[in-house]
């Protein structure tokens, strides 16, 4: 993720405007230090090799107070198991496991649980069919790899290696019983 992200994106503007772009580039660049965006991209990065995706949501976020007042657009990271359909419809042919899409495969919205399904505080909610927001699929950026035609969620980059992490422990475990009888 730091080899990824690094210290984060910087905007290069081209106009014919030399001062105008330099007023954009410094813009972006104190909005992406007011909301983390560098750290928010190695936490997505973290994310899509560890649970196969991450999400986040462009939200308006008045109170931060490291934000400009003319612009509040932040960006809302939210865990995988929080994107879910909260509800089992046999019916619904659109709906994917808390995304809805429509006729043509795009997304439409994505339901978030207003709290993590393993959260123990939030057990009984999860139980009765939790609480959610329906979330615009243009406000969502949905980062995860697509290895197959109409995948709609991520699969985690770790996976393929599963097999080889059981064939280390094993292999640790043989070395300290022969460092043992020895």
């Amino acid at each position: 993720a730091n080899d990824v992200i690094g210290t984060g994106p910087r905007l290069q503007m081209l106009t014919d405007d030399a001062e105008a772009n330099a007023v954009i580039e410094e813009a972006f660049s104190r909005w992406c230090k007011a909301i983390g965006l560098p750290e928010k991209l190695r936490t997505m990065r973290m994310g899509r090799a560890e649970s196969g995706e991450v999400f986040g949501v462009l939200t308006s976020n008045p109170r931060n107070p490291r934000l400009d007042a003319s612009v509040s657009l932040d960006l809302r990271l939210v865990e995988a198991d929080q994107v879910a359909t909260p509800t089992i419809d046999l019916l619904s042919d659109d709906a994917v496991d808390g995304i809805v899409f429509d006729s043509f495969g795009n997304p439409v919205e994505y339901h978030v649980l207003k709290a993590h399904p393993g959260d123990t505080s939030a057990g009984a909610r999860f139980a009765l069919g939790s609480e959610f927001d329906r979330v615009p699929a243009e406000s969502v950026v949905h980062y995860f790899r697509a290895d197959r035609p109409g995948q709609s969620r991520g699969i985690p980059d770790i996976t393929p290696a599963l097999p080889l992490f059981a064939q280390l422990r094993r292999y640790t475990l043989a070395v300290l019983g022969a460092a043992e009888t020895a």
